[in-house]
């Protein structure tokens, strides 16, 4: 924040300004640097041509060093309360005896220090070093005045908002530093700025604002000695306090590019390209900022002649090198359209990399120089510019004629130190890309996002039968590959069952082309997941790899599909990981009572059956067995291929015609089933040797095809969600009967299966059983409150929504929705179908599913 006070009308509003006009260079010699015994440093700088005195007080704190207070931005709520009033005078009184000297005062706050300055007429030296010197230890933080100022603070956070500059500036710095302060705005968080107390800004400003963390830069026509006698005079009783120590954390190195975006109410583009630069005090300092004369400061610049002039590109563009006390940043800022925002990053991208391979033109180093030259010999122009830098030079070098000797080696740069920086620093790898896009407007029917998902998915049906889906994302350099057929346990015949979960794990051990082990070498070495997968109701294949890799996965895909080998070295392996994986599952007190459960159930349907097969199943199985099993499925007409991430659509789908266009389709019979519910409650009790027991209730559910599917879903979680379910509320978190609980609905193409579970002590299982009851009836007769049901719903399509966020799990949510005929799209509905759904079909559907005289209950005990 910069507070100007206006310079009074008439005479001398025209006195000061002539007074500010004349020139007035400062010699060589002409700089003094003193310490005070109170650790206070004084610099005076003697121009006898000036009309003006300025005085500058730097004090040695800015955001970045804020301590507990990091993030409140109360260094910069401290700056303006200084202007607030001290003890000797009221609100506006510092500034009006500026103002009557004919005098300007204002003040800033950045990242590592704070300055105030005032420049009056010569005559008034007097009355600018009594203000400064009584706003650095007599602020008076009026209660009123800090509630006012804040409110005033968090006016201008609203306007630094509506400014898209700052607030591309601002995403910049949170971006290209993650650990260092810097990161943070200097005018603070509104939250935190609302917890700073009268209390705290006066801690601050006792801890900070002392004579040994502060500098007093004065230029202008006064002698050295007689301002270092009045400085004595105004602040040498100042008393020294503890030293004020620097210990920020060091900025990560960054080795991979970043990219972020926003969408920002305005017309045009901003773009920030950024790379981690150095901080003052390093000797590289001296060829990048020379670096970034050339690239973008001024209409002769690369990036202003090529990028804006020559390619029309960007509306405006610019290059700095920002190098405060620590690791500084490397910025390239354009304006521009949106439509040309990837052609602009290539075309600056391809600037820097021309001055890697080749540096720069003597003529352009050369003019550098002078620019560089020729901002120092103006910047000595004035009291204000010399007294600033002076102040600044020793607050960050500890050496206040530091701008001298900058200019000098800046002399020293060479071609190849220019060409060494760049390819040093300006690695794409260092990167950070930060844009301001400007904001689409929302349509009401569906949010964005959903938009683009909807047009997103493209499908085909190839000659042979084969189904396509595609979708275009391009976010991030990968593809994910969906490959699904009817399969499953639902495929099974009982004597065979783990014939499909075998399948699975074998059918990427190997091709006519490649081993198993050639297999592994292809995948590994490119980075790619690949493996086979089978459930309930289907089979397949997952692919995921780096958009590069499309060509071989592609070829890999077609070799799976087409000449699958299902070696028998390999087969005996995967049975013997079967078989380990069925032992641990007889061994599992929640795996055993609910395989015990489905079989109580379920007495024909497949549903009875385990995904891994048993032991005497596994066994019998061939590799005949395998292959006729797979010939049987794995045909065009039975089979949903997704390939979603970062693709070029019509062309996947050229190599996908091209690859399994010439797969011959043909008729697949596929069993389908029909089960009644229990006519009568089944219970069983079983024991193991464990130390808890058990209690699990089951019933028949309905099929995914049926809308009540949704009720359903919703009614399982009401009853059996395992943090704010009834049965969580009911058994856990008010008796304590059980440590892990749950239930839910597992929707089949024919029928569904609705389970609830409790894990508890031998002596509280039938006190759980009957808590298990009482809740499933009070569905049955009570209404669920409408705060309990809208607080499901939301959780449940909150949930929905997380299972769709990688191209990997949409990809195979629609592959098995179009498999199974209800269509890709299906997921879409999810949201409306969930919501439509009410506390009476609740009690409808608890009434006819969770009826008790059909359901089977098991308890698993502790073994006597």
């Amino acid at each position: 924040m910069k507070f100007t006070q206006k310079i009074i009308a008439g005479f001398f509003a025209l006195a000061l300004w002539a007074l500010l006009s004349w020139p007035a260079l400062a010699s060589d010699d002409s700089s003094s640097k003193y310490v005070l015994d109170n650790g206070l440093t004084v610099l005076v700088n003697e121009m006898p041509l000036s009309p003006t005195v300025s005085v500058y007080a730097l004090v040695k704190t800015g955001s970045a060093t804020e301590g507990k207070f990091l993030g409140t931005g109360i260094t910069h709520f401290l700056e303006h309360m200084l202007f607030k009033g001290t003890h000797e005078g009221g609100v506006g009184e510092l500034a009006s005896r500026i103002q009557s000297v004919g005098g300007s005062i204002n003040a800033s706050t950045g990242m590592d220090y704070t300055v105030y300055t005032v420049t009056v007429p010569r005559e008034s030296f007097q009355v600018a070093l009594a203000v400064v010197a009584d706003m650095m230890q007599h602020a008076a933080m009026d209660p009123e005045e800090v509630e006012r100022e804040r409110n005033v603070i968090f006016s201008e956070m609203r306007m630094r908002d509506d400014d898209p500059g700052s607030k591309l500036s601002a995403l910049t710095f949170q971006s290209v530093y993650l650990e260092h302060p810097y990161r943070h705005p200097i005018i603070g968080y509104k939250s935190l700025l609302e917890q700073v107390t009268r209390e705290d800004l006066l801690e601050y400003y006792r801890s900070r604002y002392v004579p040994n963390n502060m500098i007093l830069s004065i230029a202008g026509d006064i002698k050295s000695s007689d301002a270092l006698s009045q400085v004595k005079e105004a602040l040498g009783a100042f008393k020294r306090s503890y030293p004020v120590t620097r210990n920020l954390p060091r900025e990560p190195a960054q080795i991979s590019p970043r990219h972020y975006e926003e969408e920002y109410p305005t017309d045009l583009m901003r773009l920030s390209m950024s790379f981690p630069s150095v901080a003052l005090l390093h000797l590289d300092l001296y060829a990048l900022d020379v670096l970034a004369q050339i690239l973008g400061q001024g209409e002769s610049s690369r990036l202003y002649t090529t990028v804006y002039k020559k390619l029309g590109l960007v509306h405006s563009i610019t290059a700095s090198n920002y190098t405060p006390m620590d690791q500084g940043v490397f910025i390239v800022n354009g304006l521009l359209e949106e439509r040309n925002l990837e052609a602009a990053i290539s075309a600056i991208l391809g600037q820097i990399d021309e001055i890697k391979r080749k540096g720069v033109l003597p003529q352009e180093l050369e003019k550098a120089k002078q620019q560089v030259r020729a901002e120092h010999i103006l910047d000595q122009q004035t009291t204000a510019s010399l007294a600033y830098k002076q102040a600044l030079d020793e607050a960050f070098t500890g050496d206040h004629q530091f701008s001298k000797k900058y200019v000098q080696a800046i002399r020293q740069v060479t071609n190849e130190d220019v060409r060494r920086v760049a390819g040093i620093y300006l690695g794409d790898s260092r990167l950070t890309t930060v844009i301001l896009r400007p904001q689409r407007e929302k349509k009401n029917e569906a949010p964005a996002a959903d938009l683009a998902r909807k047009d997103g998915i493209q499908k085909y049906t190839l000659s042979n039968g084969l189904t396509v889906l595609l979708r275009e994302d391009h976010a991030l350099p990968l593809i994910a590959v969906q490959l699904a057929a009817n399969g499953g346990t639902r495929q099974e015949i009982a004597e065979q069952n783990g014939i499909s979960a075998m399948l699975a794990s074998l059918w990427t051990k190997g091709t006519e082309r490649h081993s198993s082990s050639q297999i592994a070498e292809i995948t590994e070495g490119i980075g790619m997941q690949l493996r086979g997968f089978s459930g309930r109701n289907s089979l397949g294949l997952s692919m995921q790899f780096l958009t590069e890799q499309l060509p071989v996965a592609l070829d890999l895909l077609r070799e799976l599909i087409v000449s699958p080998t299902f070696p028998e070295e390999e087969m005996e392996k995967v049975k013997e990981n079967m078989r380990v994986a069925i032992r641990a599952r007889d061994d599992d007190i929640f795996q055993f009572t609910a395989h015990v459960l489905k079989e109580t159930l379920f007495l024909t349907h497949p549903f009875r059956l385990e995904e891994g097969g048993t032991i005497e199943t596994i066994d019998r199985i061939t590799r005949d067995d395998i292959k006729n099993y797979y010939e049987r499925l794995a045909v065009p007409g039975n089979m949903v291929l997704s390939v979603f991430g970062d693709i070029a659509a019509d062309d996947v789908l050229k190599d996908i015609q091209k690859g399994l266009g010439a797969l011959k389709n043909k008729e697949v019979s596929l069993r389908s089933y029909q089960e009644d519910p229990p006519g009568e409650t089944r219970e069983k009790s079983f024991a193991m040797d464990k130390q808890q027991a058990m209690v699990m209730f089951g019933f028949h559910g309905t099929s995914f095809i049926d809308d009540d599917r949704y009720g359903m879903e919703i009614l399982s979680e009401i009853l059996g969600s395992s943090f704010n379910g009834r049965l969580f509320m009911n058994i856990r978190e008010r008796s304590g009967g059980a440590y892990t609980l749950g239930g839910g609905f597992v929707p089949g193409p024919d029928a569904g299966l609705v389970y609830f579970y409790v894990l508890t002590t031998e002596e509280e299982a039938e006190s759980v059983k009957e808590v298990i009851k009482k809740e499933i009836r009070r569905l049955q007769t009570e209404l669920i409150p409408d705060q309990e049901l809208a607080g499901m719903k939301t959780y449940l399509k909150g949930m929905f929504k997380a299972s769709q966020e990688t191209n990997a799990s949409l990809a195979f949510m629609t592959s098995l929705d179009e498999l199974y005929g209800l269509g890709f799209d299906q997921y879409r509905q999810y949201d409306a179908s969930i919501d439509a759904v009410t506390s009476g079909d609740l009690q409808r559907l608890a009434q006819r599913y969770l009826d008790l005289s059909k359901a089977a209950i098991v308890v698993t005990r502790p073994q006597k």
